[in-house]
């Protein structure tokens, strides 16, 4: 591939508290200034999405953490396309009545956005997720039924679907206090990731996962940071989910016959990183091989490592905004104290 066709990798891991990225698509300007600068920038759902909302850049390339990780560490080949055929999971622990609202939202984003979606299934099993912050400070938790979930995943699959996406019925916990409030850990955000995995792991097709949040509890809105805001703007996750999952990459293997028509790991110009957030297999790969890892200082998460401790060849930058131009940046349109932290929530005139 010519250097024109480089690409741009955004990584910001879910459920680790990262500073920029950490909350409810709180990176999504991030990925659009980011993408004036690439001829393609790769990144994955937790980065972009925000529940209802979706503002993607026509370059972004929508790829699920497992199979990204893939791609850094040279296992597959990716083909970039926005002509999807897109299935639907749904847990079986939704509610009828909840089944319902999801499915007319399904119906309203095909007509609305013009994608092709297949059709849905139910599982036999619920999934009976159980989100947890584990002793290191990062989310996760525990699912059950997972053959269920294979056994569905695949079935789609064999239907036609080149991409999927899962709603599961999660419980909105104690947990989500403070990352309401914009200075904690998402309590989902491990949980997620766990059940995408499984789905791309299994069938090689892209994935992402949109909650069903349980909860009786009544909401504060007064007391929710913009960081988190777009998750409490309607109960469905799913506009954001299908909208990226039509940007989702065709899966290819890593060789002779696909180098002329895909792109592999070679085609990467730069991957971004917090920080203290850089210990996929990809990430080590590529920092190892091809000195391509440059870790944004700004962006902190809550693991507690420290880079200039290990032996790896890593560049460094302050911010996100010294890979692009004043001139990118006054030509995006975009509010430059979005790419602060904390950013304000917005005040009345009086």
């Amino acid at each position: 591939m010519s250097g024109s066709n480089k690409i741009t990798c955004l990584i910001i891991p879910t459920g680790i508290g990262a500073k920029f990225g950490g909350y409810a698509g709180d990176a999504n300007p991030i990925a659009k200034i980011l993408s004036m600068e690439s001829k393609h920038l790769l990144t994955h759902p937790n980065v972009v999405n925000g529940a209802v909302l979706s503002d993607l850049p026509s370059n972004l390339i929508y790829l699920e953490g497992y199979l990204l990780d893939q791609f850094l560490l040279g296992q597959i080949n990716i083909v970039p396309r926005k002509e999807n055929k897109i299935g639907i999971i749904f847990d079986r622990a939704i509610s009828e009545e909840r089944l319902r609202y999801e499915l007319n939202v399904l119906n309203a984003l095909r007509a609305f956005y013009g994608c092709e979606i297949i059709g849905w299934t139910v599982l036999k099993k619920p999934l009976n997720c159980m989100p947890q912050v584990n002793d290191f400070g990062f989310s996760s938790g525990k699912i059950e039924n997972v053959e269920v979930l294979i056994e569905c995943a695949l079935h789609l699959k064999n239907k036609g679907a080149t991409a999927i996406a899962i709603c599961a019925s999660i419980p909105d916990l104690d947990l989500n206090k403070n990352y309401i409030s914009g200075s904690g850990i998402d309590p989902i955000g491990g949980i997620e990731s766990m059940i995408s995995r499984i789905v791309s792991a299994t069938t090689g097709l892209p994935s992402a996962h949109a909650p069903a949040l349980l909860s009786d509890e009544r909401i504060n809105y007064a007391a929710i940071s913009p960081l988190s805001a777009s998750e409490y703007i309607a109960q469905t996750f799913l506009p954001s989910v299908i909208s990226g999952l039509r940007y989702a990459p065709q899966v290819v293997p890593y060789d002779l016959e696909s180098a002329s028509f895909s792109k592999s790991n070679a085609d990467i110009k730069k991957v971004l990183v917090p920080y203290n957030a850089f210990g996929s297999p990809g990430v080590f790969h590529l920092c190892e091989n091809l000195s391509k890892v440059i870790l944004v200082k700004e962006n902190v998460t809550a693991l507690d490592v420290n880079p200039t401790h290990l032996n790896l060849q890593f560049d460094f930058i302050n911010s996100y905004l010294d890979l692009v131009s004043i001139e990118k940046i006054k030509e995006s349109g975009m509010d430059p104290s979005v790419f602060k932290r904390p950013i304000e929530s917005i005040n009345e005139i009086n």
